[in-house]
């Protein structure tokens, strides 16, 4: 752990717990600025929220975990807030979990209640069996609509006509487009656009990008947490997907394993195969790349360079992916030693 003391990963500055310190003996705490222009801005989120409980799961029985040494998880949460397992061991290393809030604080026990039917969960819950028998695991909260917000200065725009409030905005894969969130003029409540229901506590999960729509004047988001040292379980569907680095670095196809042999699909054709596209906001559309046909170069659509190897997306950036076939992969931690 000793090259996070002074790793500078481009706007990503990672830290121990003791700017001194020869050796990491806490999870690593990063720091990212970013400026949010006026205007569509495709947006990551790598940095995590800290660790509730770092523990050994010893079991699965339908939909509730057991963990070791524990006697009531439900104390550790808060009603209304969205939290997730991430699994640090065993065969599902990288896998995350979404937690059934409600139900965790009712139980009252040395168990967690998983959210089996949340889209969020990268591995079926119905398939674990034994998986998770004695492997490691923590529990966090998801970073929300709300806490994106507090890290934002000057303060945001908010309307209760959503067309000329700040907006965050999710990509919906299933075929609704996005579903869109703004601020209301009291600057303090969140709404889905065609809803009055509050969204506050909306989650912006790991590896999900998200485009942030900016009223009025730039603005600067400084996102502080932890840093992953962990693997990472990443799914991919059918068609296009906007995604969010799952660690503070850039993104190259490389960095991905964007081949043939890992399951993408490559074409000289660009629109037989898979792409990656990047917002770009002088263009107001994206920058695009595609694997080829040999499975393994990829190039800009309409050029001849190559950027297999070219960091195409920063730790910041939210960026699509348009898959042939639907694929769950693990990406190697790149940061940890």
């Amino acid at each position: 752990m000793q090259k996070l003391l002074s790793l500078l990963l481009g706007a990503v500055t990672v830290f121990t717990g003791s700017a001194f310190a020869q050796n990491a003996t806490t999870t690593p705490v990063g720091a990212q600025t970013t400026t949010l222009a006026v205007g569509r801005n495709a947006l990551g989120l790598p940095l995590l929220n800290p660790d509730l409980l770092s523990a050994t799961a010893t079991g699965l029985s339908g939909s509730s975990l057991s963990i070791t040494g524990q006697t009531n998880i439900g104390a550790l949460l808060t009603a209304g807030e969205p939290y997730y397992i991430e699994v640090y061991g065993g065969t599902l290393k990288g896998d995350r979990f979404d937690v059934d809030t409600a139900a965790t604080i009712t139980a009252a026990n040395g168990s967690v209640v998983l959210n089996s039917s949340s889209a969020n969960n990268s591995f079926p819950i119905a398939s674990i069996g034994t998986s998770l028998d004695n492997a490691s695991v923590v529990l966090r909260k998801h970073v929300t609509i709300e806490q994106v917000q507090a890290s934002i200065s000057p303060a945001l725009v908010g309307n209760n006509n959503s067309s000329l409030a700040d907006q965050i905005s999710f990509y919906d894969n299933s075929g609704n487009g996005y579903l869109s969130y703004y601020l209301r003029g009291d600057l303090t409540t969140w709404r889905r656009v065609g809803t009055t229901q509050t969204a506050n506590k909306t989650p912006i999960p790991p590896g999900v990008g998200v485009f942030f729509e900016k009223k009025g004047s730039p603005a600067t988001l400084v996102e502080v947490g932890s840093v992953r040292v962990n693997d990472f379980a990443l799914k991919y569907s059918v068609g296009d997907q906007l995604l969010a680095p799952g660690f503070p670095i850039a993104v190259s196809p490389a960095s991905l394993g964007a081949t043939s042999t890992n399951g993408w699909t490559g074409n000289n054709s660009q629109s037989s195969a898979d792409r990656v596209s990047v917002y770009n906001p002088s263009l107001g559309g994206y920058d695009s790349f595609y694997l080829r046909g040999d499975g393994a170069t990829w190039r800009k659509v309409g050029t001849t360079t190559v950027v297999t190897s070219t960091d195409l997306v920063q730790p910041s950036q939210a960026y699509f992916v348009s898959r042939k076939t639907s694929d769950s992969v693990t990406l190697v931690n790149p940061i940890a030693p």
